[in-house]
C-alpha cells in the first residue's frame, strides 16, 4: 500500500553534490558567470598576513544565490551551508559563519556596481537588451532603523529655538551678577576699597564668582546641544524634513502598503524587464530622479536611450526640457493629463500661461493619444513594473538589512544582479528553441544543459 519509510536507513550519498540537483539550476549559471568575473576590486582589499580567508569568489556566489531566492539575513544563509545541497555545493562543503558573510557584504561589496555592468553587458552579447525603449520607475523600500529614532526638522527647529532662549536668559543673568558686583563696589575696586565690610564683600563676591562659573557651564551646554541641533540639519538637508538618528540617510515616505515608515525610495531603468541601472535616494518625488537614471544607464552600458517610458511621476518641464536637449522621445503623461484629456473631449482647453511647458503638454497630448503612444504605456506596464514586483513578492525584498545610503546600495546591486541572472537563465531556456548563431547563448546553454535547436540546413 505504501512506499518503504526508513529514516534510519544508511544511504551511499551521490560522488559529487552537483548529481543532487537539476542541470539547469539557476546556482549552475550563478556559478559559471562569476567564475569569468573580474573580482579584482574584491581580492585587492585582503592583505596576505594573517589568518587565510574564505575565498571572496566563493563567498560572492554564495551571496548572490541568497539574494536570488529571497534569503538576506546572514544567519539564514550559514544556516544553509549547513543544510541546503545548492548551497554546499556552490561553497564546496565550507561553512563560514554568519560575522563572515555579514563582514563581506557590508567591508568588500563597496563596488559591486562593477559585477552588474558584467553581468549587463552579458545581456547585451546574448542579445536580450539593444538600449532602445527603456521604462524608468521608482520604488519605496524601507529602511533597517526604528521609527521611533526619527528626528524631525520642526521638532529640531523647536529645540533650537528653545536653546537661543535660554542662553539669551544666561546673558541677561550675566548681566545682572555684573551689576551686583557693581554695586558691591560702588565707588571702589577689587584693590581700592573703603569703608566696606571686607569679610561681607568677599563672601558675596565668591557667591556672584560662583554664579558666573555656573552660568558659563551652562551656556557651554547649550551650545554644545546647539552644535549637535545644527549637525542634525545639516545631514538632514534642505530637501527633507525627518531623519533617522540610526540611518542619517533614511527619511520618512508614504509606503506602497500605505503606511509611513523610514525607507528609500529606489529607481530601476528597464528593458525588456532586464535592469539596464538603479539608483537610491532619501528623495519622496521620482521627478527629480529621471535625469540621474538616464545618466546611470549611458554610464553602465555606454550608450543613450533612443524612447524614454514613464509615469505621471516624472512629468515636469524640467524633464521634457532635458530629455528634448538630448534628443530623447519621451513618452511621459503629466500629472493632470487624464484630466485634461477628458475636458478637451468636452471642449473644453486650459490656458497654460507656461509657453514651454504649454508645448511639451500637447506634445505629450499627441504621442500618448496615438496608437504607438498607447502601445508604449502599454510597454512600460509590462517592462518595469513586473520588475519591481518580483523583487518586492518573489526575490522577498522589501526592508534593507543594512543602513546608510553607500551600503543599502551594495544590497540593491546585489538584488538587481539577482534578479539579471534569473532573466538570463529564461532567456537561455527559450534560446533553446532555436538556434541564432549566438556562441554565448550556445556555451552557456550547454552548461544549463539546454541543447540548441538545430536549424534549418543543418544536419542533426
Amino acid at each position: 500500500m505504501f512506499k518503504d519509510y526508513q529514516q534510519n536507513q544508511g544511504q551511499l550519498l551521490p560522488k559529487s553534490l552537483s548529481d543532487s540537483f537539476s542541470s539547469d539550476h539557476t546556482a549552475r549559471l550563478i556559478n559559471q558567470v562569476i567564475d569569468e568575473m573580474d573580482l579584482s576590486f574584491i581580492l585587492n582589499q585582503y592583505s596576505p598576513l594573517g589568518q587565510k580567508a574564505y575565498h571572496p569568489r566563493m563567498l560572492f556566489k554564495v551571496l548572490v544565490y541568497a539574494y536570488t531566492i529571497g534569503i538576506r539575513s546572514s544567519r539564514k544563509i550559514a544556516d544553509r551551508l549547513n543544510e541546503d545541497v545548492v548551497f554546499m555545493w556552490l561553497s564546496g562543503r565550507s561553512a563560514p559563519d554568519f560575522r563572515t558573510i555579514a563582514d563581506f557584504r557590508k567591508d568588500k561589496l563597496a563596488d559591486v556596481k562593477k559585477t552588474f555592468v558584467e553581468v549587463l553587458g552579458l545581456c547585451r552579447q546574448l542579445g536580450m537588451i539593444r538600449i532602445g525603449k527603456v521604462a524608468i520607475d521608482g520604488t519605496k523600500f524601507r529602511s533597517d532603523s526604528n521609527g521611533n529614532k526619527m528626528q524631525y526638522r520642526k521638532t529640531l527647529n523647536k529645540k533650537k529655538e528653545s536653546i537661543e532662549e535660554q542662553v539669551d536668559d544666561i546673558f541677561r543673568e550675566a548681566d545682572e551678577v555684573d551689576r551686583q558686583e557693581e554695586k558691591l563696589y560702588g565707588d571702589s575696586t577689587e584693590h581700592r576699597i573703603k569703608g566696606l565690610d571686607l569679610n561681607r564683600v568677599a563672601r558675596e563676591l565668591a557667591k556672584l564668582k560662583k554664579r558666573k562659573t555656573s552660568l558659563e557651564k551652562k551656556k557651554q551646554k547649550l551650545k554644545a546641544k546647539k552644535d549637535d541641533i545644527n549637525s542634525k540639519l545639516r545631514k538632514m538637508r534642505k530637501d527633507r524634513n525627518t531623519m533617522s538618528s540610526t540611518d542619517k540617510d533614511a527619511t520618512l515616505m508614504m509606503m506602497k502598503e500605505g503606511h509611513i515608515a523610514s525607507g528609500y525610495n529606489a529607481q530601476f531603468a528597464t528593458e525588456h524587464q532586464v535592469i539596464l541601472g538603479y539608483g537610491l535616494t532619501s528623495d519622496r518625488n521620482d521627478f527629480k530622479q529621471l535625469k540621474p537614471a538616464v545618466k546611470e544607464v549611458e554610464a553602465n552600458t555606454g550608450r543613450k536611450p533612443e524612447t524614454v517610458m514613464a509615469d505621471a511621476g516624472y512629468g515636469r518641464k524640467m524633464n521634457y526640457r532635458y530629455l528634448k536637449s538630448e534628443r530623447i522621445t519621451a513618452f511621459i503623461p503629466y500629472g493632470q493629463f487624464n484630466k485634461e484629456m477628458a475636458e478637451r473631449r468636452k471642449g473644453i482647453y486650459a490656458n497654460n500661461p507656461d509657453r514651454e511647458l504649454a508645448r511639451y503638454k500637447f506634445t505629450q497630448c499627441v504621442r500618448l493619444n496615438s496608437t504607438a503612444g498607447k502601445e508604449m504605456m502599454k510597454r512600460r506596464r509590462e517592462d518595469v513594473e513586473p520588475v519591481i514586483g518580483d523583487i518586492k513578492r518573489n526575490m522577498n525584498f522589501r526592508t534593507f538589512n543594512l543602513r546608510g545610503k553607500p551600503k543599502c546600495l551594495v544590497e540593491l546591486g546585489l538584488i538587481s544582479l539577482g534578479h539579471n541572472l534569473k532573466k538570463i537563465k529564461n532567456y537561455l531556456k527559450k534560446a533553446a528553441k532555436w538556434d541564432n548563431g549566438n556562441q554565448m547563448v550556445e556555451k552557456l546553454g550547454t552548461i544549463l544543459g539546454y541543447q540548441p535547436a538545430c536549424p534549418a540546413g543543418r544536419l542533426a
